[in-house]
């Protein structure tokens, strides 16, 4: 009974061994498996869409610089534009200028002659909230250099502005003027051409224009026109160069008859 028993195990564990083997896959299956399962691999990777990149568009600041000024300016209305003449800036100031001042530069020409320009400026004061600021605006008469007669206020036309701003002090936060020269000239006017002596400079072809600190509550600029001063150099040479002094004696001998 015994032995009975262990040749039916014996055969069941046959049985048992054939029929699991029967359902194993052979290793030519495998390899294919392998295989498509490696070429569908690769026809994935290859139908994937390539990643897009955007290039990032430009920024563009809208920020420009400002042009210098080409005179004096209050609350952005011209008071005094370059050539403007003195009259005219006297009727634009009304009562707050002061009395006229004139005088006489001498210049020493390298032809020896010395030259009387007449000059003049007007000085006044003007207060704000915030500071105490001194103007100057200086005249020069260029029609002089060609005629003596040329001497009325209307033969003075506007070459320079002087300006001192002084800070009044407030409460929290102090304007100091650094301030003034970083926010309202470096930023507005952009890098100076040069810096000098304490000022910075600035140019283009109607203005020169310097600015500097004096101490830490006062600000002084100084502007002067491109085109006066090139008018004033003209006059000069037309009058007083060789070339001009020949001319005016040929002019002088027309009304010589002999």
């Amino acid at each position: 009974m015994t032995m009975r028993w262990f040749n039916y195990f014996i055969i069941t564990i046959i049985y048992l061994g054939l029929f699991s083997c029967s359902w194993l896959p052979s290793s030519e299956t495998l390899l294919m498996d392998t295989s498509v399962a490696s070429e569908m691999s690769e026809s994935t990777q290859q139908n994937k869409p390539e990643p897009i990149y955007l290039e990032p568009k430009p920024v563009h600041s809208t920020f420009q610089l400002k042009s210098l000024p080409e005179g004096w300016t209050v609350d952005h209305h011209p008071v005094a534009k370059w050539s403007m003449s003195l009259p005219t800036v006297m009727s634009n100031i009304l009562d707050s200028a002061q009395s006229v001042d004139y005088w006489e530069e001498i210049v020493d020409l390298p032809t020896g002659y010395k030259l009387p320009l007449k000059r003049s400026k007007v000085f006044f004061e003007l207060i704000t909230r915030l500071t105490i600021e001194t103007i100057e605006l200086h005249f020069v008469n260029v029609d002089h250099i060609y005629s003596s007669t040329n001497h009325e206020p209307s033969h003075y036309i506007m070459n320079g502005v002087i300006r001192t701003i002084e800070l009044k002090p407030t409460e929290f936060p102090q304007l100091m003027a650094e301030d003034i020269v970083k926010y309202k000239f470096l930023m507005e006017y952009g890098t100076p051409s040069e810096y000098t002596d304490g000022f910075h400079h600035y140019e283009n072809d109607k203005t020169v224009l310097k600015v500097r600190e004096i101490d830490k509550s006062h600000v002084q600029i100084q502007m002067n026109s491109v085109l006066v001063d090139q008018k004033l150099r003209t006059a000069i040479d037309d009058m007083y160069s060789e070339q001009g002094i020949e001319y005016q004696k040929k002019l002088l001998l027309r009304a010589i008859d002999f």
